[in-house]
């Protein structure tokens, strides 16, 4: 978990597939028709984000959302897929929803104890921090979006309460379809075999850092990809994490300070430049948050469109065995029909 000017210089061939076909789909229909038909059915790019689902060897899990409108599409929407690190947004909304409540600060430091940082787990935690060092609830925030840092996610978690306060936030708020069961050193340990290991059985940071270097075969790394596919836990469908990011972006979630923040800390993230953004018009603005476990390649995000056309909401969650390329190629090219259609039929 961690884990192109146009017109100018040509997109790559699968950069251009996605609008070229979705603008003969636009093309298809009579402009009567496109102002006829209802704002909450947009039939080409329903067509165009099935067309593209189904071309990779697998499954996928899509949506987009016009914030403005409500217009929608959704693939495959009501299944649950492991969510892998995009897990770490229903965690910062909650960790906010806190701070709105008054429960917890921005500004209040955690000072961080001998075996708070478990090792192997990737993140400036792991490599720059020490016990002693002090870092802020903001600055936890934001480690654990833009770099997608794990234990600065389960500090979070920690302080929020635990996975289950997380996941009754969410059902607070009236989302449902994401579940939050496992911290990362948990899942992660989860996935590289230790079924035991669990908030009942916890592995300390020494514990977890020997399994997390054990050198595993083909065969038991395919296994072990199975079992993480097929746990219900920690998993999400694209419905529902959709439903959380519009509602986020039309600030129905959190104060409007708090609210900020997020997107602010959501357009920083560093990682998955293939995904979202990988087929879009140069400095398209994008808040986004990544992951990636096995087979699982997702991105979940907010575009804004230019000219005032509004925000776009994407959600892939593609699980595949096809190369990670591949499966970043498919979650760029449905953002980009989305991001097309949305811009050229108002």
């Amino acid at each position: 978990m961690s884990m192109i000017t146009f017109p100018r210089h040509p997109l790559p061939r699968f950069k251009r597939v996605a609008s070229l076909a979705l603008v003969a789909l636009l093309l298809a229909a009579p402009l009567s028709q496109a102002r006829e038909r209802s704002p909450a059915a947009p039939v080409a790019l329903q067509r165009e984000a099935e067309r593209l689902a189904g071309q990779l060897r697998g499954s996928v899990g899509a949506a987009a959302i016009h914030v403005e409108s409500g217009r929608s599409v959704f693939v495959d929407a009501d299944r649950a897929f492991p969510m892998a690190s995009t897990m770490k947004l229903p965690v910062a909304v909650h960790i906010l929803k806190q701070v709105d409540e008054g429960a917890l600060s921005l500004t209040q430091q955690i000072v961080l104890a001998p075996g708070d940082v478990y090792p192997q787990m990737g993140g400036p935690m792991d490599l720059h921090l020490t016990p002693g060092s002090a870092i802020t609830v903001r600055d936890l925030l934001h480690m654990m979006i833009t770099v997608s840092d794990n234990n600065a996610t389960d500090l979070l978690l920690r302080l929020g309460g635990g996975t289950s306060a997380v996941d009754a936030r969410m059902r607070a708020l009236g989302i449902d379809g994401i579940r939050v069961d496992r911290y990362i050193w948990e899942l992660l340990a989860n996935y590289y075999g230790d079924t035991d290991a669990s908030q009942a059985m916890p592995l300390d940071a020494e514990g977890y850092g020997a399994l997390a270097e054990r050198e595993r075969d083909a065969d038991e790394r395919r296994r072990n990809m199975d079992a993480y596919n097929a746990d219900p836990r920690d998993t999400a469908t694209a419905r529902a994490m959709a439903t959380l990011l519009a509602r986020l972006w039309r600030g129905e979630l959190l104060s409007a300070d708090s609210t900020q923040l997020l997107q602010s800390i959501l357009q920083a993230t560093r990682t998955g430049g293939d995904r979202l953004r990988g087929a879009l018009p140069p400095r398209t603005p994008v808040a986004h948050k990544t992951g990636t476990v096995g087979d699982m390649v997702n991105d979940v995000g907010v575009i804004t469109l230019p000219d005032g056309r509004g925000h776009v909401v994407v959600v892939a969650f593609v699980q595949s065995d096809a190369p990670a390329a591949t499966r970043a190629g498919t979650i760029a090219q449905l953002a980009r029909a989305a991001h097309d259609y949305f811009l050229f039929v108002p």
